[in-house]
């Protein structure tokens, strides 16, 4: 996530803490995607994953007061991810071993080098879907993204219409998560090699 320092951060987060909502949609359209691939790996589903992707959000938002206290807000959105990912399994998962599996892998309170491994792979599976996109999409996107750079100033450097930086950043969206989506499989195979080592530590 370059192009974003500590200090652009924590600004951001405290603009959100104060009810800023154009600042609230500048943080999901940051985070959002990295999270939706930690998601979608544990609950295997695309509709699945936007819930929960959902609900973290929400949660972020009805309470923004507490953002300011955040000292590291991916550290942070990686515990409510997590978090939220076993209240989904817990509602919805009805074969108990299988359950009973993920819940023992997320029983530490703490970040196993497992679960930290899987939520970088996720942001680095984003990064390659971005290469991906077209010149035009992408720039816009890491303008977006990376520079934090609001829709007006990206129309007005592109010489484009806001309109149209948007219908390019929405197609650029739709494309990373369809690639995240087809490429879950990618984390499945982290995990067992990840387990494959463990075993071999024993």
């Amino acid at each position: 996530m370059e192009g974003f320092s500590t200090l652009e951060e924590r600004a951001l987060l405290s603009r959100v803490a104060d009810g800023n909502e154009k600042a609230f949609t500048q943080l999901f359209e940051r985070y959002s995607d990295v999270a939706y691939g930690f998601a979608i790996f544990y609950t295997k589903t695309a509709e699945s994953a936007e819930e929960v992707v959902q609900e973290i959000f929400l949660k972020l938002w009805l309470k923004r007061e507490k953002l300011r206290e955040i000292q590291s807000f991916p550290d942070h959105l990686f515990i409510i991810t997590r978090n939220h990912i076993i209240d989904f399994l817990r509602k919805h998962l009805r074969e108990k071993k299988y359950q009973q599996q993920l819940m023992q892998h997320f029983r530490e309170v703490s970040f196993t080098p497992e679960q930290q491994l899987i939520f970088k792979e996720s942001g680095e599976i984003v990064e390659k879907a971005v290469a991906m996109l077209p010149p035009q999409q992408q720039t816009i996107y890491r303008l977006r993204r990376n520079e934090d750079m609001p829709l007006d100033e990206i129309a007005f450097a592109m010489n484009l219409s806001r309109l149209t930086v948007r219908n390019h950043l929405n197609k650029a969206l739709g494309t990373i998560r369809a690639y995240l989506r087809a490429h879950s499989g990618e984390l499945v195979s982290l995990l067992a090699w990840i387990a494959a080592v463990e075993k071999l530590r024993r």
